[in-house]
């Protein structure tokens, strides 16, 4: 970032969706946001330089890992992890200022925010729903067309956003829905030695009896805690990655040690980044990705 520019950061979406909300999180009310369609558009302007800085939602805690933001990170090499925020997720039925709920048929929004609310919809089954590429994009449609037929599952900012209408509130399955989403960048961040970190790989395994478990015994026999496993086509048939996050403390050796040990049993070996883990609304060990 030079000079008094602001920072740019990329997200897949329009303003008023829940990335939107992560950034806030992460920079605050200084960083320039830039809207993308897809998850590998975000990528794309990091790389390229259009963006300072991106956000991606990597898991939602109702319907799990977000495969096309995994997906996305495999396809950018030059990509580092920076940093993670977790970012409350409260759905609401938006519609045209005056709108009766019972007007409503066509509902319209993200397919991961229309799978958070199952119960709604099951109970309401006169509503048909379609999925669009973004929550606050359907906001946004819904606003332009300002027909009484149609809403769209959105949060409480793209109702603001675009002057819609809260017809329900809270309509997810659960309460404490939340979405991590992961921080992207050129450059990895650096960490005070001893701050609660979370570290990234990306790995690809032979196709032998037992080598997926010889890739993973690494964090056993070093004593480090394997958060998650998530399995990823390759793009060849019936071959996978594997992306798999671990927590440690930050300088702690056997990071370096178990990264070590993992190449050496696997046929691909990728270290996306290691970042500082969102605790209690913050970064832990008072680290900044604001640069």
């Amino acid at each position: 970032m030079g000079g008094d520019r602001p920072l740019r950061v990329a997200l897949q979406g329009e303003l008023g969706s829940f990335s939107d909300e992560a950034i806030q999180q992460l920079w605050g009310s200084a960083a320039e946001r830039l809207p993308y369609r897809d998850f590998a558009d975000v990528t794309a302007a990091v790389m390229s330089g259009a963006a300072d800085h991106g956000v991606l939602p990597t898991e939602n805690s109702i319907v799990g890992s977000i495969s096309g933001s995994h997906d996305a990170l495999i396809d950018a090499p030059s990509l580092h992890a920076l940093g993670e925020t977790i970012v409350a997720v409260h759905h609401c039925l938006l519609a045209a200022p005056g709108t009766p709920f019972e007007s409503v048929r066509s509902v319209f929004s993200h397919p991961v925010a229309l799978a958070q609310c199952g119960r709604f919809f099951a109970d309401h089954p006169q509503l048909e729903i379609s999925a669009v590429y973004d929550t606050a994009g359907a906001a946004m449609d819904v606003s332009r067309v300002n027909d009484p037929m149609i809403a769209a599952v959105a949060s409480r900012r793209a109702a603001h956003r675009f002057g819609l209408e809260i017809l329900r509130a809270d309509i997810e399955d659960r309460s404490d829905n939340q979405t991590r989403f992961l921080a992207i960048g050129q450059r990895p961040v650096e960490m005070p030695a001893g701050a609660a970190a979370r570290t990234m790989m990306l790995i690809r395994t032979g196709d032998h009896p037992g080598d997926l478990l010889r890739a993973l015994a690494p964090f056993a026999a070093h004593d480090l805690n394997m958060r998650r496993l998530e399995t990823r086509p390759t793009g060849q048939p019936w071959s996978y990655r594997f992306c798999i996050e671990f927590e440690h403390e930050a300088g702690d050796p056997a990071v370096d040690a178990a990264v070590r040990d993992i190449a050496a049993v696997t046929a691909e070996s990728r270290l996306v980044g290691t970042y500082p883990r969102w605790i209690a609304g913050r970064p832990s060990g008072g680290v900044t990705i604001f640069t």
